[in-house]
């Protein structure tokens, strides 16, 4: 069995056959009414001035608000570690293309021990035992075996 369902538009205002549905909004509730040509028009001549002199709504939904905060947050974040890792790169060529300066023959030849000893020599005496100050960590000392 075969069933056919036709929807015909009636003019909500007085019964007559409908041509559109107009939907519009008043005070945050949406409206649709089914009107023919002459009660449509008429509807959009009576709207005109006040539509003329309104504007959108710029209503942006909590959930796009946290978005955008969030999206700007992460390109700040981006922008950062960018210059961060630019930074690096920069230090990394520098080095790389920086001529190794020659040290002077003395300071080649200077064990590592002396300067932690002259160090030492200088340390002045404990006020109550009248002995020589030595560090609580014991300095690492390096070899240059190869």
């Amino acid at each position: 069995m075969a069933e056919q369902i036709q929807v015909e538009l009636v003019d909500d205002i007085d019964g007559s056959p409908a041509q559109h549905t107009v939907t519009f909004a008043l005070d945050g509730v949406t409206y649709e009414i089914d009107l023919n040509e002459r009660h449509a028009q008429q509807l959009r001549s009576v709207l005109t001035p006040y539509i003329t002199r309104s504007r959108s709504p710029q209503r942006v939904s909590r959930a796009a608000k946290q978005q955008e905060r969030e999206e700007r947050e992460t390109r700040q974040a981006n922008r950062q570690l960018t210059e961060q890792i630019r930074g690096a790169a920069q230090r990394t060529r520098d080095k790389l293309t920086k001529k190794p300066q020659k040290q002077a023959p003395a300071e080649q030849e200077q064990p590592i021990e002396e300067p932690v000893l002259r160090l030492l020599e200088q340390a002045p005496e404990h006020p109550e035992h009248g002995d020589t100050w030595v560090p609580a960590v014991a300095l690492p000392t390096f070899s240059s075996v190869t």
